[in-house]
């Protein structure tokens, strides 16, 4: 981030405003990007609107993805690279590769962990795949070589396996959660230790009720707190429809849906760990938003569209009803 903000100020000079208009149009990009990712996975029109709209619309996502931060650029980048992966399991593309490799490394630069995770989901949906046959798995299994290949080629392989032999040991996990949620008054957790493997399985219930449902407003301290209150009642209607669009999901569209799922998964794991801050849960939870506002889409598809059906069936009864008593 530091290198993105000294290049926007060696072309335009030192302007935040200019430096967060940048970032604001990542930000805005993001919902149409949204759109066409969510239609590649689903195919429906109806449920890539409603994502869409719905990103557009959403307070937390304009607020983080209109500032100087990295939260939104990232979440542009996850969405982007998820689209990327659909387009090559539909057809191998050159162009399609770099823009995915580049999505990745940019997420790596930005914030490493979260590369483990969208690797993982990109090579678990290449294994899965969408398709059975010959051409399909051996399109799928080029791109997987040659995504894997330039990331070791750029370093990007090589700076992810150091950053997580310094990082991820359980002791500097716990270390960097004790101090989030002892250094600002919105931290929680304070006596949650993950230093161990049965204090990280502990803890994860916790750090996923935090991560899905913070903040709760009883923990409000200031109005600052409380402007949030609008969005988290939007976002708590929400979580019924995730929960039915999961289902539907599940059921019928997880080949193509698989690498937001595995992303979803993991990067949830990860911040119910190590994340012990509501304001930083706040404003990190857009990058796993971003996703469940799909999944979302899906939900209120189906309800809306059960809905419809009934007055179908409700019109055709009253029209069957009226012509009997007609015809007696």
């Amino acid at each position: 981030m530091n290198y993105l903000v000294a290049g926007l100020y060696y072309v335009i000079g030192p302007n935040i405003f200019a430096a967060q208009s940048a970032c604001a149009v990542f930000g805005a990009a993001t919902p149409p990007l949204a759109y066409l990712c969510s239609l590649k996975v689903f195919k429906n029109r109806d449920v890539a609107r409603y994502t869409g709209i719905a990103l557009a619309v959403v307070p937390a996502f304009i607020l983080w993805s209109g500032q100087l931060l990295k939260d939104g650029l990232i979440a542009f980048l996850l969405v982007l690279a998820i689209y990327m992966v659909m387009r090559l399991q539909e057809r191998f593309n050159w162009l399609d590769v770099a823009v995915l490799m580049a999505s990745m490394a940019g997420v790596m630069a930005l914030r490493f962990y979260i590369f483990y995770m969208i690797a993982a989901a990109v090579a678990g949906s290449f294994v899965v795949g969408s398709g059975t046959t010959n051409n399909s798995m051996l399109r799928r299994t080029a791109a997987l070589v040659v995504i894997a290949f330039g990331l070791t080629y750029f370093g990007v392989m090589r700076t992810a396996s150091m950053n997580l032999s310094e990082y991820g040991q359980l002791e500097r996990i716990q270390m960097t959660r004790d101090a989030l949620s002892r250094d600002a008054g919105s931290g929680f957790g304070e006596d949650i230790d993950v230093s161990t493997t049965e204090g990280a399985v502990m803890a994860m219930p916790v750090g996923l009720t935090y991560l899905m449902f913070s903040p709760f407003p009883w923990e409000f301290r200031s109005i600052h707190q409380f402007i949030t209150l609008p969005d988290l009642l939007i976002w708590w209607a929400t979580i019924p429809f995730i929960v039915m669009g999961l289902v539907y999901t599940i059921r019928h569209r997880l080949k193509e849906a698989l690498p937001i799922l595995l992303f979803v998964l993991m990067l949830s794991l990860a911040y119910s760990l190590f994340q012990g801050n509501t304001g930083m849960i706040y404003r990190q939870r857009i990058q796993i938003q971003v996703f469940l506002f799909m999944i979302a889409a899906v939900g209120w598809t189906l309800v809306k569209e059960r809905r419809e059906n009934r007055e179908i069936v409700m019109r055709e009864q009253a029209k069957l009803t009226h012509d009997t008593r007609f015809n007696t």
